[in-house]
């Protein structure tokens, strides 16, 4: 009887500490590895800026298109013949973006993404003398808030300040930035006019 006693003993501890063993190999809630809670963001943000770009090439590619088929703009040195071709290549991205609206280049997401990265260059150290940068001697220019709008000939074009166009997503030679105002103006150079804008975006 002693001897079955100790066997079934011996049986028990092997059963515990198989147990035990099981235990410390599973691991803890604690312990597991848990996704950053920035991760949704920074995936957020990326997906914004794929499609912002998706977008702004889907834009160059039509103005190039037309281009193509309107008079040369960097082959002459004359203004008149300059704003003449202009005016051309305008009237086709008119025509051809006809139900063109705020938003289709810069989205809401977009517009939300950018304003935030500009926000902490604005409300710094630097913030009063980046936003007297915008605001220029004379005030903001007078421009037509409006997409496919002509860009006045006779309005000052403001100068982003360094420090916001780093924060900014980099644009082809095709296209600026331009801040009139609150306004951050998405204007196309070769066709001179506005393509998107984001109201209230210094804030």
């Amino acid at each position: 009887m002693r001897q079955h006693r100790y066997i079934s003993i011996s049986i028990l501890l092997c059963l515990l500490f198989s147990s035990a063993g099981a235990a410390q190999q599973k691991p803890s809630p604690s312990t597991q590895q848990k996704p950053s809670p920035s991760a949704p963001a920074v995936n957020a943000d990326a997906a914004t800026l794929a499609d912002f770009k998706g977008r702004l090439t889907k834009y160059i590619e039509l103005q190039k298109d037309l281009a193509d088929d309107s008079p040369p703009l960097k082959e002459t040195s004359d203004p008149a013949k300059i704003d003449a071709a202009q005016e051309v290549l305008a009237a086709k991205l008119r025509a051809a973006r006809m139900d063109a609206k705020p938003g289709d280049i810069f989205t809401l997401q977009t517009r939300a993404l950018f304003r935030r990265l500009m926000y902490p260059e604005l409300k710094g150290e630097d913030g009063p003398e980046t936003k007297a940068t915008i605001a220029g001697d004379d005030g903001p220019p007078k421009v037509p808030l409006k997409i496919n709008a002509k860009y006045p000939e006779s309005a000052p074009l403001p100068t982003v300040p360094p420090n916001l166009l780093a924060r900014l997503p980099q644009l082809p030679e095709d296209v600026e930035y331009r801040i009139v105002g609150k306004t951050l103006i998405l204007r196309d150079v070769d066709a001179n006019i506005i393509v998107d804008f984001i109201p209230n975006a210094i804030r």
